[in-house]
């Protein structure tokens, strides 16, 4: 609130109670009328997207392609700019429902009601794919490797743990494309021999962390690339994904070539393996105490040398039918290149490698809810992009924005918040990644964007910090299903919420059959 004059408000005198939208200099015109002094396309932010991605980032990464000449300089100020059509494609990620005027009028929020000296609308949509086609995919990349990484810590209550390692996922889905020949060409599809599918498709493959849902890396690749190329391209060119973490996938993965970059790049692997997979007996049967057995996995070139030792454990589980009318019981064969039984034993192999559907199938599929109809499509989801080019900027936005939504959801899990509903519960558990709403979140992140708080000469960081605790609080709002509700209470003390950490080296908690199930895919 702000106020005229040294006395403060009388009792029952009307106040307006206004909120900050931009600080900018001031420029008064000779009849009296304040305008504010700037250009809209520098002021506009991605709202909570942009607080976990870090203030200034995307303006560094675009002024490090402009050294570099991937991107062309532009003398003079126009309708877009290179910082606010990458926000708009970030935006777009989280926003099926709305075209390119639409997104951007979401985005640009409560700043298009502020009379700046320089008028700016909403450019067509024209406009908007002629600025895209000047971006290389390659700058949305550097975006997105930003934004990736772990979400929570190894100490935080939904963290799984193997043998001291984080544990995650590796796994790959196939994302359907607007139906243009440039797509179909570049991309090809899958189900049919003469290319006759309904859509086109891209294969994202993607390493997942169990904690958090947080997307630690992922690559890019036509149909006619296999999930096991890619996931090994991925494994060279960035070692350091896998590095001192356990990876688990499915047995469309494994093979010599691949568990063999995993380790070079220091990390171990838990995998099923499909029934035609050799896993000879070891000399005396190589049977452990935990009832696992050692083995190995034989090499391309033949060689005895050259063979992958690796540590096997077999598991019956009961599978539904296809029409659920019946259950039968099922050997499954799950490998692992963690030899030590008393770090890893058996029954935490297998509980482990649980926990893939979780990391990858899960994320995948809340990531697929942002973009269900994009581009007026009635199939499922799709990408809107009618070019190859653009369909990789396209990916690499979602990507980044689905990423960001979880940092949020994870930072809300470290609020006041979260703590103070911790201590309301009987057992004072803290409240977890999985009980927070994907869908609620995405919500409140195409809220956040309309009335973005920005400044000329201030950063995110310190306009949060002189945020009121109330604002700040309602940034972070906890966005569960089906939670208690609590009556308002006259006083609410500060809570002193301490989250106890212990090393952990087993998976917690064993989960039922019908979930054992689905995850051996």
């Amino acid at each position: 609130m702000i106020t005229a004059g040294s006395s403060a408000p009388a009792a029952g005198e009307l106040a307006v109670f206004c909120r900050p939208v931009v600080t900018v200099p001031a420029t008064v015109r000779r009849d009296g009328t304040v305008l504010a002094d700037g250009w809209l396309p520098d002021f506009v932010r991605l709202g909570e997207l942009e607080r976990h991605l870090g203030d200034g980032v995307i303006e560094a990464i675009v002024d490090a392609a402009l050294a570099r000449g991937r991107l062309k300089r532009r003398l003079r100020r126009r309708l877009m700019s290179y910082p606010l059509v990458i926000r708009l494609m970030i935006a777009m990620g989280l926003m099926p429902d709305a075209r390119y005027g639409e997104a951007l009028a979401r985005l640009a929020g409560l700043l298009a009601d502020v009379p700046f000296t320089l008028e700016w609308h909403v450019p067509a949509g024209k406009v908007i794919t002629g600025w895209r086609l000047l971006i290389p995919a390659a700058v949305l990349e550097d975006i997105f490797w930003h934004a990736a990484g772990p979400l929570v810590s190894d100490d935080e209550a939904s963290a799984v743990m193997l043998a001291g390692m984080m544990v995650c996922a590796a796994d790959g889905m196939l994302v359907n494309l607007a139906d243009t020949p440039e797509n179909r060409t570049a991309f090809g599809s899958t189900g049919t021999a003469d290319d006759s599918a309904p859509f086109p498709q891209l294969r994202i493959v993607a390493l997942t962390a169990r904690a958090g849902r947080a997307m630690l890396g992922a690559i890019l690749g036509s149909c006619g690339h296999g999930e096991q190329t890619l996931l090994g391209r991925l494994a060279k060119r960035r070692p350091d994904l896998f590095a001192g973490r356990v990876t688990c996938f499915d047995r469309n993965f494994p093979g010599h070539e691949l568990i063999t970059a995993i380790l070079d790049a220091r990390g171990h692997v838990v995998a099923r393996v499909g029934q035609g997979v050799a896993l000879p007996l070891a000399p005396g049967g190589g049977w452990l105490p935990d009832g696992s057995r050692l083995t190995w996995l034989n090499a391309p070139s033949g060689k005895e040398e050259d063979r992958l030792p690796v540590r096997v454990t077999e598991h019956n589980v009961i599978m539904p039918r296809g029409d659920g009318t019946e259950e039968v019981s099922q050997t499954c064969t799950v490998i692992t290149t963690l030899l030590d039984h008393q770090a890893a034993p058996a029954d935490q192999v297998r509980d482990t490698y649980l926990t893939r559907w979780s990391a990858s199938e899960t994320t995948f599929g809340e990531d697929k809810t942002t973009i269900t109809g994009a581009g007026n499509r009635t199939s499922g989801p799709v990408l809107r992009s009618g070019s190859p080019r653009l369909v990789i900027q396209e990916a690499w936005s979602w990507l980044t924005a689905t990423q960001l939504t979880r940092a949020s959801a994870a930072a809300a899990l470290r609020s006041e918040a979260a703590a103070a509903r911790a201590l309301r519960r009987k057992d004072r558990a803290p409240v977890t990644a999985d009980e927070e709403s994907f869908t609620a979140v995405r919500h409140h992140m195409i809220r956040s964007m309309t009335s973005t708080q920005v400044t000329a000469t201030s950063s995110l960081d310190a306009l949060a910090a002189a945020a009121d605790a109330a604002a700040r609080a309602a940034l972070h709002t906890l966005n569960i299903p089906g939670r208690q509700r609590h009556s308002e209470r006259a006083q609410k003390a500060r809570p002193k919420f301490v989250h106890t950490s212990a090393t952990k080296t087993t998976v917690t908690g064993k989960p039922q059959v019908n979930v054992y199930a689905p995850g051996f895919s």
